[in-house]
């Protein structure tokens, strides 16, 4: 299961895993262990607040994204996120290639996804620069008919290409 690429969405313009999205971050996830999902990036210049100092909403965004791709690999269905925390813990440098990880903690019997995150520089995985939690529901039926027709399929046959995980 560790190095499972998960395929591309090809009808999702989303600012953090679009592959095509200009300004995007394009992040590309691969299964790190049972309930575990992973990602590389180096972040540019674009993405700083101070100097050369990667901005903290773009680190939430990361997280958000890694965890939200976790609840969808692992648990197969449409999940939002209901809140969220991070603690930055050292600055985190545009042009320093990085890891993100994911990990599902708890689910609950009422269909909510407890998990965390964690950020570290690739070449000092013991130092963690951020880390978070996140909480994800499933999606309300009336949010989830809000999404287009050929979006909502393209994710339900995704769905049907991961095989089944532990819960």
């Amino acid at each position: 299961m560790v190095g499972e690429r998960l395929p591309v969405l090809e009808r999702w313009h989303c600012f953090a895993c679009d592959p095509k999205h200009d300004k995007g971050l394009r992040l590309a996830f691969e299964t790190a262990g049972e309930n575990r999902l992973r990602t590389e990036v180096t972040l540019t210049e674009d993405y700083v607040g101070v100097d050369s100092i990667v901005h903290g909403g773009i680190i939430a965004t990361i997280f958000d994204d890694v965890m939200m791709w976790c609840v969808l690999r692992f648990r197969k269905r449409f999940h939002i996120t209901v809140s969220m925390e991070q603690r930055l813990k050292r600055p985190v440098f545009a042009g320093v290639p990085l890891v993100a990880e994911a990990a599902v903690q708890e689910e609950h019997s009422d269909g909510r996804v407890r998990l965390s995150a964690r950020l570290w520089a690739q070449e000092d995985p013991e130092t963690t620069l951020a880390e978070g939690t996140g909480l994800f529901i499933e999606t309300p039926r009336h949010l989830l008919d809000l999404i287009p027709d050929d979006q909502r399929s393209e994710m339900e046959r995704l769905f049907e290409q991961f095989p089944a995980a532990s819960t």
